[in-house]
């Protein structure tokens, strides 16, 4: 954009000439009136005084008539005849002049100032013998004429004020339109959208440069030429030629915008560009349309952004798979072909093996790059129309679209096969990975969506615990894969429980059964589960599910919260010192946060050192070694002690119990039940009794079902006895 005005035209040359007429006009109309009116009124002065000249020289003559010889000594005739008829006016006087401008007679009055003159002649038998002259002051027509003067120039400067006044408005209007034109003109220029304004033809009129930009057509080239040459809109999707809003805007004289389809601009050069498509029609004064304005707008970045957002909302940022939620739909609208009768295909879930190893060996990195890999190796085994998607984690989901189920179970195999084949390798090592695919196929019986991702996830378990590396294709009469569905909706009943607040605290007590057992109270703290209807739930019913399903952490953060809250209480109740044992799961150990938990209730409720023993199993504690020590060595240092659960049925119990650092050593219940009948298993529990002795741990008998179990504990020296022999559970006082 050059830095000359817009417009430039003759506006000073015109506003002078302007000026000069109106000045001419207001000057013209105070010279005319006065003028007018002075010549009006002394034609009119001038016509009325010849007359009475004239009549006054007709009444000489008859006097000079009736005497020609001794006219001129009438003097009292004549006198008469000059100052009577017609009679004379005070400001007039009448005077009868000789042929030789002598004063034969004249009248009395002396008009003075300024007057007018005019003469009639006087004959004597048709010769002239002189003249009657009449002389009238005009100082009246003067004065009027003065005041013409005054109220013309009255009226010449209302005149020119008027007329000055509508050039300013039309210099104010004429200015306001010439910066709205420089302010349209330099917004079309600054504008970031295409303009283009078209003519009754639909031929370019008027490109802007953002318009030149897009279509890569300058002003120049452009003007003059169809619309339809210059900016050709196509359909995205197919590529097939688009109608611009113009046509629409000029063909039913409204404004218009383009469908919902995405369109694009094809450019001069051949490639095209995203675009939104806007016109309105252009008129003249009758209403007529004249023409239009097109409004093209650069969407490129913004349909890039769009399609972005729909492909991250719908696909696994890590992979590049379908994600769950897509994965979700796509399963839907399968089931929904198959209750049409339509095929609706096979699902699949799919589970790595050894992905864990990877993951704590090498690190997260290592294992996002295995789950790629993994990714890659699966699509390529697959049909273009089937589903593969990352469900989470180490999970894979396939979805094969109008497939019978044995040729969905060769696919399967396939798919195993190509993971057993396929080797990972990281800085050097190597690593075989392993999978299990459980699988349903569509059809009406199989129920909704969810029903459907609860059988092949359970179906796919049962395939690993069939061996691995295996396919378990879901029937509703396997038992096994039944077990594990009920596992899933426990699953889902605790996790509502939870919210609701329908967890509840039991608890049994140690007994003590000799010198050397540690003084004060000793209770563990047991769990229940109220259902929906009312009812008590014993925890082996839900605890399976909630392990597998990974919300024991979210329950022993209640429990541990709720017993510390409750802990001095307790103690009023049952007296000083007391111990309160709280399970932990496995997973519980090696959940981030739980000791900060753990430290910040101790110091809320202010529980003493002593007051709090943690359970864990021998299997938690052998399979998590490096994070179980690490986390027992952490709270012991707040002065709380731990318990290590149903010792003695693991094949490595005693090479680990002394690494661990434990306190209370439970024997487990299974050897504890049978001691008063079976030699060996009294053998057993006395081997790991003496074994706990000379680590400095206490023992408890677990499962004291009777009095002789719980004699027979107390002869062997266990140091505590817990077991309905003792106190059944009981719920813990609120």
């Amino acid at each position: 954009m050059s830095g000359a005005p817009y417009y430039a035209g003759p506006e000073a040359p015109r506003s002078r000439l302007l000026s000069a007429l109106m000045a001419a006009a207001a000057i013209a109309v105070a010279l005319a009136l006065p003028a007018v009116t002075f010549g009006l009124g002394y034609s009119a002065r001038g016509v009325a005084l010849h007359t009475r000249a004239t009549v006054k020289a007709e009444l000489v003559n008859q006097v000079i008539a009736l005497s020609p010889t001794m006219w001129r000594y009438q003097d009292v005739r004549l006198h008469d005849v000059l100052t009577r008829t017609p009679v004379e006016r005070p400001d007039e006087r009448a005077t009868l002049l000789a042929a030789d401008g002598t004063v034969v007679s004249a009248s009395d009055n002396r008009p003075g100032g300024i007057a007018m003159r005019r003469s009639a002649p006087v004959h004597d038998a048709g010769v002239p013998v002189g003249r009657v002259e009449v002389e009238q002051r005009i100082d009246d027509l003067l004065l009027f004429t003065a005041l013409a003067a005054a109220l013309g120039a009255a009226l010449a400067g209302s005149l020119f004020a008027l007329l000055r006044r509508s050039q300013m408005r039309e210099a104010a209007t004429l200015a306001t339109m010439l910066d709205e034109r420089e302010r349209a003109r330099i917004t079309l220029f600054a504008i970031t959208d295409g303009v283009v304004s078209v003519d009754a033809e639909r031929r370019v009129a008027y490109l802007n440069p953002a318009a030149a930009a897009l279509t890569l057509w300058t002003p120049e080239e452009a003007r003059g030429r169809p619309l339809d040459e210059v900016c050709p809109l196509v359909d995205e999707a197919t590529m097939a030629p688009a109608p611009a809003a113009v046509h629409t805007a000029m063909d039913q004289d409204r404004a218009a915008a383009y469908d919902e389809r995405e369109i694009a601009l094809m450019r001069r050069d051949g490639t095209s560009v995203a675009v939104e498509d806007s016109a309105a029609p252009l008129h003249d004064r009758t209403g007529a349309v004249i023409g239009a304005v097109m409004v093209l707008r650069d969407v490129s970045a913004t349909r890039r952004m769009e399609k972005r957002a729909l492909w991250d909302a719908t696909h696994d940022s890590l992979t590049g798979l379908v994600n769950r939620r897509e994965f979700e739909a796509r399963v839907e609208a399968a089931l929904a072909r198959a209750r049409a009768a339509a095929p609706g295909g096979v699902v699949c879930y799919l589970d790595l093996d050894q992905f864990k190893l990877v993951n704590d060996t090498c690190g997260h990195t290592a294992g996002d790059a295995l789950l790629r890999q993994v990714g890659g190796v699966l699509q390529n085994r697959l049909r273009r129309s089937d589903t593969l998607a990352r469900l989470g984690g180490d999970e894979f989901g396939v979805l094969l679209e109008d497939c019978p189920l044995d040729r969905a179970e060769r696919i399967a195999a396939d798919l195993l096969a190509a993971i057993r084949e396929f080797r990972f390798v990281w800085e050097g090592k190597a690593f075989s990975v392993g999978a299990s695919i459980g699988m349903i196929a569509l059809g009406r019986d199989v129920g909704s969506r969810a029903d459907v991702l609860a059988a092949v996830d359970a179906a796919c378990y049962a395939a690993k615990e069939q061996g691995r590396g295996r396919i378990c294709v879901y029937r509703s009469s396997d038992a096994d894969i039944a077990r594990r569905r009920s596992e899933m909706g426990w699953a889902a009943r605790l996790s509502r429980a939870i919210e609701d607040n329908r967890l509840t605290l039991y608890y049994q007590p140690y007994k003590p059964l000799g010198p050397h057992s540690a003084p004060g109270e000793h209770m563990e703290v047991l769990l229940r589960l109220i259902d929906e209807d009312g009812n008590l739930v014993a925890p082996g019913t839900f605890l399976p599910a909630a392990e597998r399903y990974n919300l024991m952490p979210a329950i022993d953060r209640w429990v541990i919260g709720h017993v510390f809250a409750r802990y001095h209480e307790l103690v009023r109740r049952f007296g000083a010192p007391l111990t309160c044992a709280i399970n932990l799961s496995g997973t519980t150990l090696g959940d981030e946060g739980i000791f900060d938990y753990i430290r910040a209730q101790a110091s809320a409720h202010a529980v003493p050192p002593g007051g709090i023993c943690f359970e864990i199993t021998e299997t938690a504690a052998i399979n998590n070694m490096r994070v179980a020590t690490q986390f027992m060595a952490a709270v012991k240092g707040l002065g709380f002690s731990f318990a290590l659960d149903d010792f003695g049925v693991g094949t490595s119990s005693l090479a680990y119990l002394k690494t661990l650092p434990v306190d209370f050593l439970k024997i487990d219940g299974s050897f504890v039940r049978n001691i008063a009948s079976d030699p060996i298993d009294r053998t057993m529990t006395e081997t790991i009794n003496r074994v706990g002795h000379l680590m400095g741990l206490q023992t408890v008998g677990e499962y004291a079902a009777d009095a002789e179990i719980v004699a027979a504990l107390r002869e062997i020296g266990v140091d505590f006895a817990q077991g309905y022999g003792v106190a059944p559970p009981a719920p813990l006082p609120e």
